[in-house]
């Protein structure tokens, strides 16, 4: 199983916005940037078979971006990628998914950071950052066990849109 997983794109600030945390969403300038993150995977050759998002609209609208350049047909939400999500709960869930899929998991700081971290050393210690449209690419075989995963890559932003400006 292929796993990647993205940071939400740039979002409003949250002391610019005046709704709840949970309907922030992106900025045009992190829209636009997401679209070249796309287009850079999009040159790599990826083609998520499931693409799941935290259910805050900003990882949402991410998704979106990532179906829409990609051509994904499967999209959904889970909970377990909220920030406060737990990185324990994801094998049991990937589990569930064919052993070839290529999926992406679109959320939040600090969970993405967590997630990777405890996918390759079974570790709940964080210790990477992902910058907002960061993209961490790792490789398992079923059934997914954490600390058994390996990382391929891990990218920030701005090398998947000099990718996406090559093509």
């Amino acid at each position: 199983m292929e796993i990647y997983i993205v940071r939400h794109a740039i979002a409003m600030e949250r002391d610019e916005w005046t709704g709840s945390d949970e309907k922030r969403p992106l900025t045009e300038k992190g829209k636009k940037k997401m679209e070249q993150i796309a287009q850079g995977l999009a040159a790599m050759e990826i083609d998520f078979t499931h693409i799941f998002s935290s259910p805050l609209v900003r990882a949402q609208q991410t998704a979106a971006i990532l179906q829409n350049v990609l051509k994904s047909d499967y999209v959904d939400e889970t909970d377990l990628l909220i920030p406060s999500g737990d990185p324990a709960a994801m094998t049991p869930f990937l589990n569930k998914l064919p052993d070839n899929a290529e999926v992406a998991l679109v959320g939040h700081e600090p969970n993405v950071s967590e997630l990777l971290s405890y996918l390759l050393s079974g570790q709940h210690k964080s210790f990477s950052a992902f910058k907002k449209g960061g993209v961490a690419m790792l490789e398992g075989f079923a059934p997914l066990r954490a600390g058994q995963l390996t990382l391929r890559w891990f990218m920030e932003p701005n090398h998947l849109v000099a990718i996406g400006e090559v093509e």
